[in-house]
Parts: structure tokens; sequence; C-alpha cells
């Protein structure tokens, strides 16, 4: 009876996973105007041209996780979505100095698979 008990309970625990360490936005909770605000939100990469800024907002991150053996593989376009919806959520337009570095397997830092995380400085730019 115990072994049934002790299996039971190693099923259980092997089935429901914990999520990431790492904040991973969840997409389909963004609500549809945020999400087509974030499409409109420019990206500058480290080293390229310095954007006319009209104010400093503060450092945002996208990060893609693959935190279960179903979940897709990470994409640098995921992390960079999830990362322009931050930057709306904190009112930018555009995200300068944006750097973007994948992971392998890192169970204990991240509780992910493997992952993509992008950083940058969320700004406001004047509107074109």
């Amino acid at each position: 009876m115990k072994i049934r008990a002790y299996v039971a309970f190693v099923a259980c625990l092997a089935t429901m996973s914990c999520g990431p360490f790492i904040p991973v936005t969840k997409l389909d909770k963004v609500p549809p105007e945020t999400m087509t605000a974030a499409l409109n939100v420019k990206i500058y990469r480290a080293g390229a041209e310095t954007p006319k800024v009209n104010q400093f907002i503060g450092q945002v991150v996208g990060n893609s996780c693959k935190n279960l053996m179903t979940d897709p593989p990470p994409t640098t376009n995921d992390a960079l979505l999830r990362l322009r919806v931050d930057a709306v959520q904190k009112g930018a337009n555009a995200v300068m100095d944006v750097t973007c570095d994948a992971a392998g397997t890192d169970t204990w830092g991240t509780n992910c698979w493997s992952s993509v995380s992008c950083k940058g400085n969320a700004i406001r730019t004047p509107i074109d």
C-alpha cells in the first residue's frame, strides 16, 4: 500500500511542474490593444545608431523559455515580443541598447530546458 501511495505521489509530482524562475510574460493574457502597441515598439540593438530620446523609462526584459518538454523551443523573436510588451506596459514606444542571449539547460537558475533572454532600456522617442 505504501508503494502505491509513493508511486502516485511521484507521478503527481512528475506531471505537475514548477513554472520558470525567470519572468515570462503570458502572451495569451496580454490585452489586444497592448499587443498591437507592442508590435509598433521600435527596437534599437546595442551598437546601433542612438535615437533621439525624450524620456528614459528604465530597463525592460523579455524571456522566452522552454519550461515543459511540450513547450516550443525558445526564440529570439519570442523574447523580443515579450520585451516589447514589457516596454509598452511601462509607457515606452522604443527600446534601445537591446541585447539577446541564449542559454542551454539551466534548471537551477531559470527552470527552463533552454531560454532566450533579451534586455534593453525602454525610452520615449518623438512620434514620427
